[in-house]
């Protein structure tokens, strides 16, 4: 009887050894895994922040371009294998956190305003006043309050305040294509300087005027020639010819720094496995396809100095009182 338990007391060790085994070989390399997996950098990344087609906006104010998404979507499917979508959720959150993302390419296509007073350039979030609470931000001066002409509502905007002290971690080497009127007109080029402050490589947009039609059109081409040709950002914008109309004038695609380290720069190719290259005849296609755009996504309506706009995005400095037709407008 005793042989028996001496038995069944090995077999219980050796039961005990193997099972301590198995979770030695299993688990040790699962949780090895797990914290490589958690401690390894983001991937880059591109992002396409669609605020125009947010279906927060109303009809007034938002001008949607499937055509140009799914463009510059493959365009940039040669460079990455992550490209992220922002539309309902181009919010005030979702843009502090940008940084943090790992994005190397911004399409920003947005509604923006100019401050006359602090000359600056605000970006336009899909956050209507009404249905968030952004109370710290708007009294640290952080956030302002956008008004899109003929939109009933008011939308959050971030400013070069917001840039540098509210927006979580550092661009890397960050193409940003701001899709805005004015994005880098002489004088108000604070917020690109706040961007390339928080480490982005260099920013591209417009020195004024310019509708959303002929502000997609300029984009896909710009695209176009960044990634299929793999051309410099220097020379990329540099075919870009200069837009001009009746409604808004003239308008001259620029970038920011006017410096080596960014009129130099090529996208490089970020996917893990690249396959040969495809030269895609984007520019061709689109302007096939090319959808008629409702004109400006831009701003400033009432400035004497400026021409008249049918879409409007003023900069508030503080909630409007009821008698809005008193107010004077900033953007």
């Amino acid at each position: 009887m005793k042989r028996t338990d001496d038995t069944a007391k090995l077999v219980d060790k050796k039961t005990i050894i193997y099972a301590a085994l198995i979770i030695i070989v299993i688990v040790v390399p699962t949780v090895f895994v797990l914290q490589l997996l958690t401690s390894r950098p983001n991937m880059p990344k591109a992002a396409i922040i669609d605020q125009l087609s947010s279906s927060h906006l109303s009809q007034t104010s938002r001008y949607p371009n499937q055509t140009f998404i799914d463009l510059a979507r493959g365009l940039l499917g040669q460079r990455f294998d992550t490209i992220d979508y922002y539309a309902d959720n181009a919010s005030v959150e979702n843009y502090r956190q940008l940084p943090s993302k790992g994005y190397k390419v911004i399409i920003w296509r947005a509604h923006s305003a100019l401050n006359l007073d602090s000359k600056y350039v605000a970006i336009s979030t899909s956050d209507r006043e009404l249905l968030t609470s952004y109370d710290e931000y708007m009294q640290n001066g952080q956030l302002t309050l956008c008004n899109i002409t003929g939109d009933p509502y008011l939308y959050f905007a971030i400013n070069p305040r917001f840039i540098r002290e509210v927006m979580n971690g550092r661009f890397d080497d960050t193409v940003i294509m701001m899709m805005s009127c004015n994005g880098l007109k002489a004088g108000y080029t604070e917020t690109a300087a706040a961007f390339q402050e928080k480490g982005a490589r260099v920013l591209i947009s417009w020195d004024g005027w310019i509708s959303s039609a002929d502000n997609d059109d300029a984009t896909a081409h710009l695209l176009n020639y960044l990634v299929a040709e793999n051309d410099t950002v220097s020379d990329a914008v540099s075919k870009i010819p200069e837009y001009s109309s009746h409604e808004f004038g003239s308008s001259v695609l620029r970038y920011s720094p006017v410096v080596p380290a960014a009129g130099n720069y090529q996208i490089p190719d970020y996917r893990e496995v690249a396959p040969a290259k495809t030269q895609i005849m984007a520019t061709t296609a689109y302007t096939q396809r090319r959808i008629t755009a409702k004109p400006s996504s831009c701003l400033s309506k009432n400035e004497a100095s400026f021409p008249e706009q049918p879409s409007a995005c003023t900069v508030l400095k503080q909630r409007p009182s009821a008698d809005c037709a008193r107010r004077r407008p900033t953007g």
